[in-house]
């Protein structure tokens, strides 16, 4: 993609794509989602919804017939995204060449490796609901043997899901699951932070009795928990948001509240993207 591009036609109401939460208006949009998210795209991204919103928002009827005749005849996601991306010259040859080669090369993946693909990079853009589900998909998979650092690795990843959520309880039981099929450091070191974090002193209990885990141990673990606290008030990002929640009289009461509530009205709206 270089140069100058004219796209076509913007919608008045946007396609929202629910994986992503992301809002699209344009088919060049739509060019730029499927090429930069590769490994999230599955056949149940192209969808009736999808093909209508084509035809009537966007005026694209020819590619919509196309799109819809692959839904209804289970046609080949390859020749689905290759159909978007030559609709119009938002991608040069060359681009979509590549990507085609992408696809291809990903077809060649096992369905667990892909549905893999695909959790981590919803992991990666924090749809942390999205991303647990996407995990649990894969272990509800019955046509498939893993082997069990596979297996260790999604449960761990399920927990880190979890903690995003602030459910810590759930992720030590998630990190404890993946301890036990594959002992790895980072997994205790998860499996314990998460017990410390739950409060919940039964659960630590039982961590430290089945683990063994000396008193010098968890001190050693509380320190480090302790050290990156004093890290994270020391960040831009923090002392920006205590500074804007601080009513220190250098303005008006009522501006202060409006400031104080649109910062409450962001976090909202990303728990919302971040659990959609």
């Amino acid at each position: 993609m270089s140069g100058l591009i004219l796209c076509g036609k913007r919608s008045t109401n946007p396609y929202l794509i629910k994986e992503s939460g992301i809002n699209i208006y344009t088919v060049e949009e739509l060019c730029y989602y499927l090429y930069n998210n590769t490994y999230m795209i599955t056949k149940e991204f192209f969808c009736n919804e999808l093909a209508e919103y084509i035809k009537n928002e966007l005026e694209l009827p020819s590619l919509a017939q196309k799109l819809k005749y692959s839904i209804d005849h289970n046609g080949e996601l390859l020749q689905m995204v290759m159909d978007v991306l030559s609709s119009n010259e938002y991608y040069t040859v060359e681009e979509r060449e590549s990507i085609e080669k992408t696809l291809v090369a990903l077809g060649s993946k096992s369905k667990s490796e892909r549905m893999k693909a695909r959790a981590d990079m919803l992991l990666e853009r924090k749809k942390y609901l999205s991303a647990a589900n996407a995990y649990k998909e894969i272990l509800a998979v019955k046509d498939e043997v893993y082997s069990s650092d596979f297996i260790a690795t999604i449960w761990n990843n399920i927990g880190i899901t979890y903690t995003k959520q602030f459910l810590f309880e759930d992720a030590c039981r998630c990190f404890k699951t993946a301890c036990d099929i594959d002992r790895q450091e980072d997994y205790f070191d998860n499996m314990v932070c998460a017990a410390i974090f739950s409060t919940n002193d039964n659960l630590l209990d039982d961590i430290v009795a089945q683990y063994q885990i000396t008193e010098a141990m968890l001190s050693q673990y509380m320190a480090a928990i302790e050290s990156n606290k004093k890290e994270l008030v020391k960040t831009k990002e923090f002392t920006e948001v205590k500074e804007r929640l601080i009513y220190d009289g250098s303005k008006e009461f009522i501006e202060y509240k409006k400031d104080v509530q649109k910062i409450f009205n962001l976090w909202k709206e990303e728990y919302r993207l971040e659990n959609m």
